[in-house]
């Protein structure tokens, strides 16, 4: 569990036990149950953990640490992986007990040449423990200097779409702006996914079905391929919060696949 004494000592930490190729200190660096979402189409291997469930989330620490020591880190040491480097994160949104932090990653070889760089919005929480990584926005398809304006208005797009059912107590086609299985992260410790439109509406339909006017402002954190992270401001009757989304396309169609709000 997450024990780290802010935000971003956790952040740090989390690429210093990467590096050292260390299960237990990595799983030390999140809180759980703790979830990392992708904007990337998922990709079957073998090296996926039982203890991880069908909706990407890891229960416990030590279902964590069973996972990377199980995977290991051979399959990054086969691109010629000697060590990732972590960005300087931003904090976007912060409240006493959970941050959004802008941030991401490079892997180096030897030479320090590029393999792969990312960028990825970190859901922080604070625990009676400390502070750890509750979860991971992953946009997987970064370029940095790339052209992703196509993309970046795509989902700005889906975000609006989103705004727009959601003033107007539209619960049938809000429900249609996200993507499914949908992953929410509220307050510390409460991460869900919604399999389904129905289990959606279950959960939150009565709440979606008020008709209530809405203010909002949004920045583009990161563009990718097929994924976008967007920071929102937003005021809906008398009620304001903060909230962070993974925008994803899949099949051409851009929505919504996860969403961490601040209150």
């Amino acid at each position: 569990m997450g024990n780290h004494a802010t935000p971003t000592a956790a952040y740090w930490a989390f690429f210093e036990h990467f590096n050292a190729q260390d299960p237990h200190g990595w799983a030390g660096a999140m809180s759980y149950p703790h979830v990392r979402v992708s904007a990337a189409p998922a990709q079957v291997r073998n090296d996926q953990p039982g203890a991880r469930t069908a909706s990407g989330v890891y229960p416990s620490e030590a279902d964590y640490a069973a996972m990377a020591a199980e995977a290991g880190w051979r399959r990054f040491e086969a691109t010629g992986w000697v060590r990732t480097q972590g960005i300087t994160p931003r904090v976007v949104h912060s409240s006493a007990d959970k941050v959004h932090l802008a941030g991401g990653w490079t892997r180096h070889r030897a030479d320090d040449s590029e393999i792969i760089t990312n960028r990825v919005l970190y859901v922080m929480t604070r625990t009676a423990e400390g502070w750890g990584i509750q979860a991971r926005f992953g946009v997987d398809g970064f370029n940095r200097g790339a052209e992703r304006s196509k993309e970046s208005e795509a989902a700005l797009a889906a975000l609006a779409r989103l705004m727009q059912t959601l003033e107007a107590g539209d619960v049938d086609n809000w429900l249609n702006c996200f993507h499914y299985p949908l992953t929410l992260v509220g307050a510390p410790g409460d991460v869900n996914t919604m399999n389904d439109a129905e289990e959606m509406r279950a959960a939150f339909g009565d709440w979606a079905g008020q008709a209530l006017p809405i203010n909002y402002t949004v920045d583009v954190l990161a563009a990718g391929v097929s994924g976008v992270t967007l920071a929102q401001s937003i005021t809906r009757g008398d009620d304001s919060f903060r909230q962070a989304f993974l925008v994803a396309d899949r099949d051409g169609e851009w929505k919504i696949l996860a969403v961490s709000a601040i209150r």
